[in-house]
């Protein structure tokens, strides 16, 4: 099949070989500096909970990542159209 003419194809990690595959590899970028700083939070927060005698509870955090088009990915034709 020929990307992205017959097919989109769409990565997840935006690894660092996805902007230099042919075509180069539409992806989903996580923010992994922000995920280490909550990640770093959350473990602060329980050790010191747990030094100070108190009770903490995890809290859900999310964060938002990155679509990163490239040329793996196209619009999608309807079947039958005329284009």
């Amino acid at each position: 099949m020929k990307v992205p003419e017959q097919c989109s194809v769409i990565g997840f990690d935006d690894v660092p070989l996805s902007a230099l595959a042919a075509p180069s590899l539409t992806t989903v970028r996580q923010p992994l500096e922000a995920m280490g700083d909550l990640v770093v939070n959350v473990v602060m927060e329980g050790v010191n909970a747990s030094v100070e005698k108190r009770d903490w509870s995890i809290v859900r955090h999310k964060t938002n990542p990155e679509l990163v088009i490239r040329d793996s990915t196209r619009a999608a034709s309807l079947a039958g159209s005329d284009d």
